[in-house]
């Protein structure tokens, strides 16, 4: 696994690869592939950005699409390193913005350990008599004494690295590059040391999830149908859509309603994004479709022609027909709205009996799967084991850590009744089905995500405290949860519904709904479009 660490400078006379060469060399005769990284300089260039475009982001509160675009140049720069060292900005070079920049830095690269270098070589006594004290423990610093440490050092007033980084230990090693002393010389090789044998697992941050949403994205262009073509949101969500070369957006409805909503909002649609206004010619050639495929289940020539009024199922026609690759809707319709001309049209995929959702629930440092949460109000356990399957496999799919944690009000035995059972049962089929999935239940949500109530609940759990995909024991529970966490917890971006199981991708949109909502679900539907028929 790559790992990643953020060095700090002090002062702008700081040469900080100069100072990371040290490390190198080292790292370099362990057979180790390492570079650098620096993110942020003073002018713009190829491989950076400029202090004041990120300066410009960051007072305008888009540190997310910063650390974006950020994520987008670390993923050229550092292609095939195993170990990344990523200069981070002094607070002689952005006074008032430096704290937050090395924060969103450390949670976007899931920085391991925070180095800090001194130009001369020597700290403060205080802060040189701390480290004196964890350098007889290999330097693993509580958060309280690295909030002092990197407050003396950068001047970053902060209490400790909890409230800075969202993690409850981070070591912070000062690397003193001019080794005048033992005590020095012995710092460095334990921070080396640390380096190397640092074994901790990848955590995929948000920005690093959602950025990987727009490279995979832009890999295979898809044409995405919007039905709801004159709804504000959409709008914005297919002009950035767009520009942002995440997939080819298909407007559907009428072309004067769309010109207007979008002057309303002094936005320009780009020429090269289809408006389609559904003419009397297109809708009969679709009636007639929809009536062959449906009249063994009731649908008549008539009640064709009715529903192809709807953008939803003239939109759903035209995935069914291959005019679109993917299908995005639900900023004005229900779920059933958007969900039902699916099933009936599209179909579930080869080998699958009932779709399912998850939900990406993008934390600052990691991204969990929560499903189901929009479609399958009470499964059986069969149904149960088949959502906990699909999750499990989309997770993989977007390159996520796969443990499912099958969640109850019960961890193990300390429950019983049948909403356990349904756990159970749904548990052991799963194991039975798909032996290769890392699977555990039931399990409370506590239990499943925190180690410390992991090791009291279920110590010998292999999922538990390190849980990756929730899978909720109905509609009820996964509904009330992901909109809890999305509305009540910070800095939580929630993209989804993803619908799994079915032949094409259609996607549900949520009717409270963000404009980047709308814009990650067209990115998610791209990336499931490339992959149809893999």
């Amino acid at each position: 696994m790559r790992r990643n660490y953020l060095l700090v400078p002090t002062s702008m006379g700081v040469n900080v690869p100069e100072v990371t060469e040290g490390f190198f060399q080292v790292i370099k005769k362990m057979g180790t592939k390492v570079n650098y990284f620096r993110p942020i300089s003073e002018q713009e260039k190829p491989n950076s950005i400029s202090i004041a475009h990120a300066e410009r982001l960051l007072s305008t509160g888009n540190g997310s699409e910063l650390m974006e675009q950020v994520l987008d140049l670390y993923q050229t720069v550092t292609h095939e390193n195993e170990i990344v060292v990523v200069e981070g900005l002094s607070p002689d070079k952005l006074l008032f913005r430096s704290k937050k920049l090395n924060k969103l830095l450390a949670r976007a690269l899931d920085v391991s350990v925070i180095l800090v270098s001194f130009p001369n070589g020597r700290p403060p006594k205080d802060v040189l008599d701390e480290v004196e004290i964890e350098a007889q423990d290999y330097l693993e610093v509580n958060a309280g004494i690295s909030g002092c440490i990197l407050s003396s050092l950068t001047n970053l007033e902060i209490p400790s690295l909890k409230d800075m980084f969202g993690k409850s230990s981070v070591p912070v090693i000062a690397y003193l590059p001019k080794e005048g002393t033992s005590l020095l010389k012995s710092i460095n090789r334990m921070i080396i040391r640390k380096m190397g044998s640092d074994k901790k697992e990848h955590s995929i941050s948000q920005a690093e999830f959602r950025s990987s949403l727009i490279h995979m994205a832009k890999k295979e262009q898809q044409r995405i149908v919007l039905p709801e073509g004159a709804e504000p949101r959409t709008i914005q969500a297919a002009i950035l859509a767009f520009e942002r070369r995440i997939a080819i957006p298909v407007l559907l409805g009428k072309q004067e309603e769309i010109e207007l909503a979008a002057k309303a909002q002094n936005l320009t649609i780009p020429k090269e994004i289809e408006i389609i206004e559904p003419s009397p010619e297109k809708k009969a050639e679709y009636a007639k479709e929809l009536y062959e495929l449906r009249k063994e289940k009731g649908m008549t020539p008539e009640k064709a022609t009715e529903l192809l009024e709807n953008t939803v199922w003239f939109g759903t026609m035209m995935l069914k027909h291959g005019d679109v690759h993917g299908l995005v809707s639900g900023a004005i319709h229900s779920t059933a709205d958007t969900v039902r001309p699916a099933l009936q049209v599209i179909k579930t995929a080869p080998g699958v009996r009932k779709i399912s959702s998850v939900f990406f629930m993008c934390l600052p440092s990691q991204v969990f799967i929560y499903g189901d949460c929009a479609i399958n109000e009470n499964p059986t356990a069969e149904e149960l084991a088949s959502i906990a399957i699909q999750s499990n496999d989309t997770a993989k799919a977007f390159g996520l850590p796969a443990r499912v944690a099958m969640l109850s009000y019960s961890t193990g035995k300390s429950g019983s009744g049948a909403d356990v059972d349904l756990v159970v049962n749904a548990t052991e089929i799963v194991k039975k089905m798909r032996p290769d999935i890392l699977v555990d239940g039931p399990l409370q949500y506590d239990a499943a995500s925190t180690p410390n109530v992991a090791k009291i609940k279920a110590p010998e759990s292999p999922v538990a405290g390190r849980a990756s995909v929730f899978i909720f024991p109905n509609l009820n529970a996964g509904n009330i949860t992901y909109k809890a966490v999305q509305r009540s917890a910070h800095n939580v971006i929630c993209v989804g519904p993803m619908l799994q199981g079915l032949a094409k991708p259609v996607n549900d949109l949520s009717r409270g709904a963000l404009v980047e909502d709308i814009v990650y679900t067209i990115a998610l539907t791209a990336i499931q479009a490339q992959n149809v028929g893999k």
